[in-house]
């Protein structure tokens, strides 16, 4: 095959992922991994649904499979066939890692497109960045073993993609838009209900910013209903469960449910470090805890730590307690250079370079990133969740590259017209 065009290209690492994902499926264990131990209980979870079992014949919960059914109903279709749960879990979180991967090329392809402007260099750029979306350890290994990451990641991506189409080509509001946005949503309520909030409300955030546009007047309903039916995925509000049985709600249980979990975010963060090897201790506040206000002060107070644990940890030194916490910290001083560069170019450029096509990704990041670190109680699943904002991270580097480029082309122009 010739790599003569952009497109061939990113295909070209789409088919290498898959390769490395066949390659790497064959390798893994046929016990549930040390690195993701959960995913025996995906994998146990998978083979009671597949069997048409109750919930609770499992030893979980209803609500633990409503929280997980995006990855664990498609891989039960797999299990009936005679996979096996644990081939099963793993085979469904590869193919949403390798979508995830499709989606991405695409998307990039079409920033060059909408931008008009189809430099060598800057294609070089994207196509090294699809490469490290698709080929990071870290963000690799996620996706292919049995955890809900690769499914939140991919239905969050398809948000993302169609509020582009969106926006960007100056689309109408069309069915398969609307269809596909209350689809997403919904599913990443059923992989992850944190992530599900915090996608929703900064759609609803950046809708408002651009209130004045047509389309962003629909988009709020839209993604209203998505949130609906998000929550009622998650609640067994809808049609039932697997057992049949359904519970009632109201309307205003899911604004009950976002002040619920933000007051429950201490709590998670302590249960989180039970039984961890990383534990992320609770800095002391100067502010009394026993009141609602007390409590939001001090999330405030532990931001600017719990941020900075969120983003480095576990680092080289005290933080290393294992092989696999030695390679996260290695990792981590890449993610510390990268972010500092961007920080000083974006001072230096003062500007970012398709920053429109990313406003609804940086507003996602931003807010899930400070909740994320206030909830987060060991360094192992910090680093983890983490990789759902690899992609904006990508994205921030690219684009402070390009806005480096373009000001340097402008001086050189500016200095050439002074000599003429």
């Amino acid at each position: 095959m010739r790599l003569t065009s952009l497109k061939s290209k990113l295909w070209a690492i789409v088919f290498c992922s898959f390769l490395v994902r066949v390659i790497a499926f064959f390798l893994l264990p046929n016990t549930p991994s040390n690195l993701a131990p959960d995913e025996g209980g995906y994998a146990h979870l998978t083979e009671t649904v597949s069997q048409g079992l109750p919930i609770n014949k499992s030893g979980y919960s209803e609500s633990f499979y409503h929280i997980s059914r995006s990855l664990v109903l498609p891989a039960s279709f797999l299990c009936r066939i005679g996979v096996s749960g644990l081939n099963s879990v793993r085979i469904i979180a590869s193919l949403y890692g390798l979508l995830s991967l499709i989606l991405i090329g695409n998307f990039f392809f079409r920033i060059i497109k909408v931008s008009g402007n189809l430099q060598k260099s800057r294609e070089i750029l994207f196509l090294i960045s699809l490469t490290i979306f698709g080929f990071l350890p870290s963000h690799f290994c996620w996706s292919i073993l049995g955890l809900r990451e690769a499914a939140m990641e991919f239905w969050v991506i398809v948000v993302f993609v169609i509020v582009f189409e969106i926006f960007q080509t100056k689309k109408n509001m069309r069915p398969i838009f609307f269809i596909g946005i209350c689809t997403a949503i919904p599913m990443v309520f059923s992989s992850r209900p944190q992530a599900g909030w915090v996608l929703g409300i900064s759609l609803l955030i950046y809708s408002l910013l651009r209130i004045n546009m047509r389309v962003s007047q629909i988009l709020i309903p839209v993604t209203l209903i998505g949130i609906f039916l998000g929550f009622g995925l998650i609640t067994g509000t809808t049609t039932g469960t697997t057992t049949g049985t359904t519970t009632g709600t109201t309307l205003g249980n899911p604004i009950l449910s976002i002040i619920d979990q933000s007051d429950e975010i201490l709590m998670h963060h302590e249960l989180n470090q039970i039984g961890a090897a990383s534990v992320i201790r609770t800095i002391t506040c100067p502010v009394s805890e026993e009141t609602k206000f007390g409590r939001y002060l001090c999330l405030a107070y532990r931001t600017p730590y719990t941020t900075y644990t969120f983003f480095f940890r576990p680092f080289v030194g005290a933080d290393i307690t294992s092989n696999w916490s030695l390679i996260a910290a290695l990792e981590n001083i890449l993610w510390l250079l990268v972010l500092i560069y961007i920080l000083l170019m974006l001072i230096r450029n003062r500007h970012l370079s398709f920053f429109e096509q990313m406003v609804p990704s940086l507003l996602f990041t931003s807010i899930y990133s400070l909740a994320a670190s206030a909830y987060e109680g060991n360094m192992g699943t910090a680093f983890r969740h983490k990789s759902l904002i690899l992609l904006v991270v990508i994205l921030l580097l690219a684009s402070t590259i390009v806005a480096t480029q373009e000001r340097k082309a402008e001086h050189a122009e500016i200095s050439g017209s002074s000599q003429e």
